[in-house]
């Protein structure tokens, strides 16, 4: 009964802790969107994991858990993106360099185990690789690998990894064809 007891607290002190850091998070967030650019640059630069040169981070992007988010170079985030990482199970998000992303794509690292009537956690790292580009609204899941210059349609749910140089769409997203890329002079 005694641990029974003890465990509950525990729970209790978790989510209490987690939603705490919720609601800083999300003022903080808030607050970040009223400033300008440079200053958001800067608070981006503090707070990721990494961040490369020449990144474009729109209004309204979320990140939680910024610490396990690691951006390259030359990467585009349109408005509204998301990106979400577990803190407990330290999953990670990698973006590789010259990757674009169109408005409202989400980044799920972090989920749970619907096997069990707990629900208990689950996290895998998601990794894009160089020169992709995500379409809007697209949802990308944990332990997902978009492979090098991979396009994915807006609106796919990508549940599993794409191969490189290849164009994927639908919910759960699939390979439909290979992506034909015309090398400039």
């Amino acid at each position: 009964m005694l641990g029974k007891s003890i465990s509950m607290l525990k729970r209790h002190a978790f989510r209490h802790a987690f939603l705490s850091y919720s609601y800083a998070s999300n003022l903080f967030f808030g607050l970040l969107n009223l400033l300008p650019h440079p200053v958001r640059w800067l608070a981006f630069r503090a707070l990721l994991g990494r961040m490369g040169r020449g990144v474009l981070i729109d209004y309204g992007v979320y990140f939680r858990y910024p610490r396990d988010i690691e951006i390259g170079n030359h990467v585009s985030i349109n408005r509204g993106c998301e990106f979400i990482t577990s803190s407990d199970l330290r999953s990670r998000i990698r973006i590789g360099d010259h990757v674009a992303m169109a408005p409202y794509v989400r980044l799920y690292a972090a989920g749970h185990d619907y096997r069990h009537l707990s629900l208990p956690d689950t996290a895998g790292d998601i990794t894009i690789e160089d020169h992709c580009w995500i379409g809007a609204g697209s949802v990308i899941l944990q332990g997902v690998r978009i492979g090098e210059g991979a396009v994915i349609g807006a609106g796919s749910v990508v549940t599993r990894d794409i191969p490189p140089y290849s164009v994927a769409a639908g919910v759960p997203a699939r390979v439909f064809k290979q992506r034909e890329v015309v090398r400039s002079s």
